[in-house]
């Protein structure tokens, strides 16, 4: 066996010595037998013939030794390439148009793939990630689905439920972190005991918190950390952003919320539980007598060994019907579901990846035709040369091999720089604000590259082989002594270039008639009135902290000299603030039960509303209307009775028979206890959540009766926002220092956000479309110039029986326009089979809109456009020529 693997060897890596000893030895047998000749008496000369004939060809035989050998197959493909990449060099526009065509194509299908890889395959960088659920509040008569949880219920889970190991909580807000003289406001987690424990992810750099720092962790009900000796951890981002990855930060004191923190441990890069933007984590501790019925905690839990979903979950329904006996009041109809932590996280996010991506996959079988097209075409130059070497004794399938080896190459020159492209691709991506979940996470891996390398395996295949195949299987030349006439074809000589036209049409339609569906959806979406005019405003979320402003006086007294600064600067207009803004993710969003006053008992007329506290000028800044009653003033004052204001749509439910105005509403602030406001007004409804959001029933309170720390504070003025930027952040700082805003944007940006992944789905289509539509043109174009340039001798003879222009311009062009109206009807009907998939990506427009059939209808038009070049080509024909070529 040894002997073997050596001989082995030697073939392999020593052709060249195999050869010499190989010739050496015929050398030797061509002079025995010479030799022999010779001693019979014939002349040394005839001798020598005699043997050569009776030996044969010497190079027959060295080409029979050199097949038998290990590794002629290398031999093989390395003049098949060099072939292919002369030919490759001979024709640089074709072989650019393929390589474009090929890059395109495996670009945008790996790119894809590596993203929907990464966000919806790729388990979660947790130790057991599939382990861990995300729990949701529900109450169908109250209409609330998927909510946060109650704080106290979360502590009786803890302790009742016994198939999940760990139940965590964490709520985040903006807090202000001061490092030395600096001062920033960093998206900061108050996170639960079990929270770290039940992720399983030590930290990088020092520890997470223990039982004790968690269990002194209070906070007050303005969510600020009471307990003493508090502590934090941070993440990896802010530890090498602000303190240059020292590990020494550990047991260094930093200010949150001018109260001193003592930072214990750093959390390892890529941890983005809850949320890749968070900074700071800091304990959180819950002692069960927290409120039952203010449900915005979000919390994680992992499932015991052995428990399965459903187990867990009908045990945690089981403990929330007990705890609704036990609490009517605040727990009744409630219950509890769980969800996968990964499902939460991808969201419906992996549908429109897959989407995209069948997309993508939909442009690579139109460059892989495209390219199969230009290859059928470009196999009649060759005809010629395909007829001699059949005539000399090549066989069909080394015909085949040699044709394939040159797709092959083409494709696989392709297939590099399409990776190229979708590395550079994924980079650029990460550096977007993409609304894209795990996007931190994404990599070009070696799956991506497995990917890249099948998509470029497939391209070869469906552009290649077809081509290859027919061109090894045409027939020898009847005559090799003139060059080779172009005639008609047959039918079937052409269906596989025409089938590859139509099909490119085809998919071409599919993507075409989704794309302009969603340029339409997506206008439609910029259309909807919000309920408010976010032009011309800048949003600086406020955060204050309850060592500088813990009382209400202070906090009404901040705001108001802010507001009354702001409007003080050249071109602003107006200012005011909210609680929580439209379209803003920061900020404090709650609901509250209400009720009209004179129905006290009656349940069907409570409802749960969204509340916010506002200040004077804030409707006017937005643009918002006061359809009945008045707007704050400067006498709804603390001492004052106590004014609220009603969206429409809650006045109309509340009061349908008439104007809810001059009524008394009843808002339950839970332990807080229950009061009585006075409707002074009404205001119209806004979408808060963006135009893909309904309106909500919301009441708004004045700030100077209800304080708040936490504020939006949203300025118009008459230009550019962005322009107030600066500005506002000078006000702030001479006002506080230490109370910078947290991303300060212009409401523009933030309502765009609400459909960012609505532009870019569309963008990506359209993108897509418009290569294939490109492409199949081409591919129209290339097959008519084919039948063309095929068709020379026929066409020279109509011309010279007297065949006019327009004749001629008619019987080409009609032949791509034919092409395209059976790859329209075709693609057509994909269309319709493929609706649901873009159907749920769109808003306010159906699948059979208007300027999406004008926009497939328009396809057959410009590729009629496009078939004259190569009719007029057929024009230009020299009849005369023709006729004496024969």
């Amino acid at each position: 066996m040894l002997n073997g693997l050596r001989f082995r060897w030697r073939e392999l890596w020593q052709r060249g010595r195999l050869d010499r000893e190989a010739q050496a030895e015929l050398d030797l047998h061509l002079e025995l037998a010479a030799a022999a000749k010779v001693a019979e008496g014939l002349d040394p000369a005839e001798a020598r013939r005699q043997a050569r004939i009776e030996l044969g060809d010497p190079e027959e035989a060295r080409d029979v030794l050199r097949e038998a050998r290990t590794g002629q197959w290398l031999d093989t493909l390395a003049r098949d390439a060099a072939l292919g990449l002369r030919l490759m060099k001979k024709r640089p526009a074709f072989t650019a148009v393929s390589l474009v065509s090929i890059a395109l194509g495996v670009a945008g299908s790996t790119s894809l793939f590596a993203v929907a890889d990464a966000v919806v395959r790729k388990p979660l960088p947790l130790p057991d990630p599939s382990a861990l659920v995300r729990i949701y509040d529900s109450n169908v008569a109250k209409g609330v689905q998927g909510s946060g949880v109650a704080t106290a219920n979360l502590v009786d889970w803890r302790r009742r439920v016994h198939r999940l190991r760990g139940i965590g909580g964490h709520y985040t807000m903006g807090r202000t972190l001061t490092v030395g003289e600096e001062s920033e406001v960093v998206l900061t987690a108050q996170v639960t005991e079990d929270f770290f424990p039940l992720l399983g992810l030590p930290a990088a750099v020092g520890r997470t918190f223990t039982a004790e720092e968690t269990a002194r962790s209070v906070f007050n009900v303005a969510a600020a950390p009471t307990g003493a000796d508090p502590v934090l951890v941070l993440a990896d981002g802010l530890w090498r952003r602000r303190f240059g990855a020292d590990p020494g930060v550990i047991g260094r004191i930093v200010l949150l919320e001018r109260r001193p923190f003592r930072v214990v441990g750093v959390m390892p890069p890529g941890f983005a539980i809850p949320d890749p933007d968070v900074q700071v984590f800091i304990p959180w501790g819950l002692e069960g007598d927290e409120p039952r019925d203010q449900h915005y905690v979000s919390a994680v839990a992992r499932l015991a060994p052995g428990a399965t979903l459903r187990q867990a979950e009908e045990e945690l329904e089981q403990v929330a019907r007990g705890l609704a006996e036990e609490h009517p009041r605040t727990n009744e109809g409630w219950t509890a579901s769980l969800v996968p932590l990964q499902d939460d996280i991808v969201g419906d996010s992996g549908r429109t990846l897959f989407a995209l991506l069948g997309a993508v996959a939909l442009v690579l079988l139109v460059a892989c035709a495209n390219l199969g097209v230009l290859s059928l075409a470009r196999g009649l130059e060759r005809a010629h040369e395909t007829s001699i070497r059949l005539a000399l004794g090549a066989t069909r399938g080394r015909l085949l091999r040699q044709y394939f080896t040159e797709s092959l190459l083409v494709c696989a020159a392709g297939g590099v720089l399409g990776a190229f492209f979708a590395g550079l691709a994924l980079a650029v991506l990460k550096r977007t604000s993409a609304p894209v979940p795990r996007l931190h996470e994404v990599a070009f891996e070696p799956r991506a590259v497995l990917f890249a390398l099948m998509a470029t395996s497939v391209a070869a295949l469906v552009a290649g082989l077809p081509s290859a195949w027919r061109r090894a299987h045409s027939e020898a030349a009847p005559t090799l002594s003139a060059a080779p006439a172009r005639v008609a074809g047959g039918r079937r000589r052409h269906a596989l270039q025409d089938a590859l036209v139509v099909a490119e049409v085809a998919t071409t339609v599919v993507l075409l008639a989704s794309a302009t569906l969603l340029v339409r959806s997506y206008h439609r979406l910029q259309s909807v009135d919000p309920g408010f005019d976010p032009r011309g405003v800048v949003v600086a979320p406020i955060f204050l902290d309850m060592e500088a402003y813990g009382s209400g006086d202070k906090s009404r007294a901040y705001y108001r000299t802010l507001i009354d600064r702001l409007e003080a600067l050249p071109g602003v207009v107006s200012a005011g603030g909210a609680t929580a803004l439209p379209a803003s993710p920061l900020g404090p969003d709650f609901e509250r039960p209400v009720w009209p006053e004179e129905s006290p008992s009656d349940e069907s007329v409570r409802r749960p509303v969204w509340v916010r506290m506002v200040t004077t000028h804030y409707f006017r800044t937005l643009g918002m209307r006061i359809v009945a009653g008045r707007d704050f003033n400067e006498g709804d004052a603390p001492g004052a009775d106590r004014t609220v204001i009603l969206g429409q749509s809650l006045a109309r439910r509340l009061w349908p028979s008439g104007n809810a105005v001059a009524h008394r509403l009843m808002v339950d602030y839970s332990t807080s206890g229950i009061y009585p406001y006075q409707v002074v007004g009404i205001v119209n409804d806004v979408r808060f959540g963006g135009p893909r959001s309904d309106p909500r029933l919301e009441i708004y309170l004045p700030h100077a009766q209800r304080p708040y720390l936490v504020m939006n504070i949203a300025v118009r003025g008459t230009g550019d926002p962005r322009l107030l930027i600066a500005p506002v952040r000078e006000v702030l700082h001479e006002i506080d220092p230490r109370k910078p805003a947290h991303a300060m944007q212009a409401l523009d940006d933030l309502v765009g956000a609400t459909y960012s992944r609505d532009r870019h789905v569309m963008a990506v289509l359209s993108a897509f479309a418009v290569v294939a539509v490109l492409l199949s043109l081409l591919g129209v174009h290339a097959i008519l110039l084919h039948r063309v340039r095929e068709r020379t001798r026929e066409i020279g003879i109509r011309i010279a029986v007297g065949a006019d222009d327009a004749r001629l311009l008619w019987w080409i062009a009609a032949h791509g326009l034919k092409l395209t109206l059976a790859g329209v009807m075709l693609g057509g009907l994909l269309a319709a089979a493929s609706s649901r998939a873009v159907s749920a990506l769109l808003f306010g427009v159906g699948l059979t809109d208007p300027a999406a059939i004008l926009a497939v209808a328009a396809l057959p038009l410009v590729a009629l456009v496009v078939s004259l070049h190569p009719a007029w080509r057929a024009t230009r024909i020299d009849a005369a020529e023709v006729l004496r070529a024969g």
